[in-house]
C-alpha cells in the first residue's frame, strides 16, 4: 500500500510521521511530501523543512520525498539541497491542465523531466470547468460562481474540442481532460465527490490522445482570454 502525506509544520517531522504511520498502521509512506514552499512568507522557515523531509527519508519513514507548489526557481534549489545529502526529490506536485499551461507551469515541467523528478497535477479538470458540466447559465454555488463566471465565457472553444474528440472516442469530456494531463508525463489526481464520479475518472486510463488531438486541444487551451488564477502559495 502507498502512502502519500504532506506536511504544513517546519518542525518534528519524524515525530509527526511517526505518529501518521501509526494512526494509518504502516511501516513506512510512499511519498512524504511538503503542501507548500514558505520561501514567500516565512523563508526561514524554508531550511528547517527541508531538514525535516531530509530526516524521514533517512529514517526510513518514507520512501521517497516530494513538494508542491514549487515554482521552478525554488525547485531547483531544493533538488539541490536535497541531493547533497544524497536524498532524491521524487516528485513536484502543481497545479496543471489545459486551463494552466503558462509560463511558470510549462517551465515547470521541462525541469522536472530534465531532473528525474515526477509531475503530479492537481486541478487537471480546473475545478469542474473541464468537465463540460458548467456554462454560463449553469454556474455552481459558493466561492468557485465568481472564477467560473470570469473564465467559461471565452472556454467554449476548448470545450468544443474536448467535446468533439470524447464523442470520436467513446469517452466523456472529463476523461479527455485527464488523458491529456497523462500524455504529458504527468499523474493526476483529480478531485471526487461521489463513487461515480472515480469510476468515470478511471476511463481516463489505458489509452492515449494522438499527436493531432493533443495538438487541437492545445491549440484551443492557448488562445483563452482568461486562464486558472494560479496557487498565491505558489514560488517562482
Amino acid at each position: 500500500m502507498r502512502a502519500i502525506i504532506s506536511f504544513h509544520v517546519d518542525h518534528c517531522c519524524g515525530i509527526l510521521c511517526s505518529s501518521s504511520l501509526g494512526r494509518l498502521q504502516l511501516e513506512q509512506l510512499g511519498i512524504g511530501q511538503l503542501h507548500w514552499s514558505t520561501a514567500n512568507y516565512a523563508p526561514l522557515q524554508e531550511k528547517v523543512l527541508w531538514n525535516g523531509l531530509i530526516e524521514m527519508y533517512e529514517k526510513g519513514l518514507v520512501r521517497a520525498v516530494g513538494v508542491s507548489n514549487y515554482g521552478p526557481r525554488q525547485l531547483l534549489r531544493i533538488h539541490d539541497y536535497l541531493k547533497v545529502r544524497g536524498v532524491p526529490l521524487n516528485s513536484a506536485q502543481v497545479q496543471f491542465s489545459l486551463l494552466s499551461m503558462g509560463k511558470d507551469q510549462m517551465e515547470l515541467k521541462a525541469l522536472c523531466d530534465s531532473l528525474g523528478i515526477q509531475l503530479i497535477s492537481y486541478s487537471p479538470l480546473g475545478l469542474g470547468m473541464l468537465t463540460g458540466k458548467y456554462s454560463t447559465s449553469r454556474l455552481p454555488q459558493g466561492p468557485r460562481r465568481v472564477l467560473f463566471s470570469q473564465i467559461l465565457p471565452g472556454l467554449e472553444p476548448l470545450l468544443i474540442s474536448l467535446r468533439e474528440i470524447a464523442n470520436k472516442r467513446g469517452k466523456t469530456v472529463s476523461q479527455v481532460a485527464i488523458n491529456w494531463c497523462i500524455c504529458k508525463g504527468t499523474v493526476p489526481i483529480p478531485g471526487v465527490k461521489t463513487l461515480q464520479q472515480a469510476k468515470e475518472n478511471l476511463g481516463a486510463l489505458g489509452w492515449r490522445l494522438n499527436s493531432d488531438e493533443i495538438f487541437q486541444l492545445e491549440s484551443a487551451g492557448c488562445k483563452l482570454p482568461r486562464k486558472m488564477i494560479q496557487n498565491i502559495f505558489q514560488t517562482r
